[in-house]
């Protein structure tokens, strides 16, 4: 696709657009590479917000992470047509070895994130995104679905300590250069970082060892078992967003 466009916030002309390809797409939004005057860089168009964060919520997280150098930089925006442009970032780790120097970046970066303070800014919990999906299936679950909830129930029935956490770093939103930045903020939230271990083990299938580099880097301990046990939740909700998803395709 080749395609110009001007972006516009409120009444103003902003820059020139050229959409070069689309890179991904879901039923909540669409990534493309773009030129921006000129400029490679990466348009996110949101499509839908019922389940994710919305446009602006992003904007807002990028604005905060941004200083932090934990995420592209925003370079425009457009709240009234819901479209983002960041800057152009290279090296995803899709294909990575997770070698010994990955591990130990990740898990420093990742402990920065979860030690941000985040009083100011205005996001949800994890519990509220499960919250919406149980309403959205809630004449809809299967026993499989159920089982899902009810060990999400168990395993955040005593919370501990809330951080910002990004809820989906697979390979496709990690990207390290000389430094590791993450993209793709629309299920962050406040949630308990043995979560985001879990879910981060799971996508990038660590190993036991590659596992202790990385929690050692991390600088806190976690029993594995524990870890384990969340895993096993990370893959139930995979399987109810995809129901919450197919549902509410049904209503497009």
């Amino acid at each position: 696709m080749d395609t110009e466009l001007g972006v516009k916030v409120g009444n103003t002309q902003m820059g020139k657009i050229k959409i070069l390809e689309t890179i991904s797409e879901t039923p909540y939004s669409r990534v493309s590479y773009c030129y921006l005057d000129n400029v490679k860089a990466v348009l996110k168009t949101k499509k839908e917000t019922i389940i994710t964060n919305s446009i602006e919520t992003e904007l807002k997280i990028h604005q905060f992470l941004n200083k932090y150098d934990l995420c592209p930089e925003i370079l425009d925006y457009d709240l009234l047509n819901n479209r983002t442009i960041y800057e152009y970032i290279e090296y995803p780790v899709e294909s990575s070895e997770y070698n010994e120097v990955f591990l130990e970046i990740f898990g420093e970066t990742l402990s920065k994130l979860h030690s941000l303070n985040y009083k100011n800014l205005a996001i949800d919990t994890f519990e509220e995104k499960i919250v919406s999906y149980r309403n959205i299936l809630s004449l809809n679950t299967t026993n499989e679905i159920q089982k899902g909830f009810a060990l999400f129930d168990k395993l955040y029935k005593n919370q501990t300590k809330l951080v910002f956490c990004h809820n989906d770093l697979n390979p496709m939103n990690i990207f390290l250069d000389k430094k590791m930045q993450f993209i793709d903020w629309e299920y962050a939230g406040l949630n308990m970082p043995i979560y985001e271990i879990a879910s981060i083990k799971k996508s990038l299938n660590f190993s036991s060892d590659q596992l202790d580099i990385f929690l050692k880097a991390y600088g806190q301990d976690f029993d594995p078992n524990e870890i384990e046990e969340f895993e096993v939740l990370v893959g139930f909700v995979e399987k109810i967003w995809q129901k919450v998803t197919n549902k509410l395709k049904t209503y497009q």
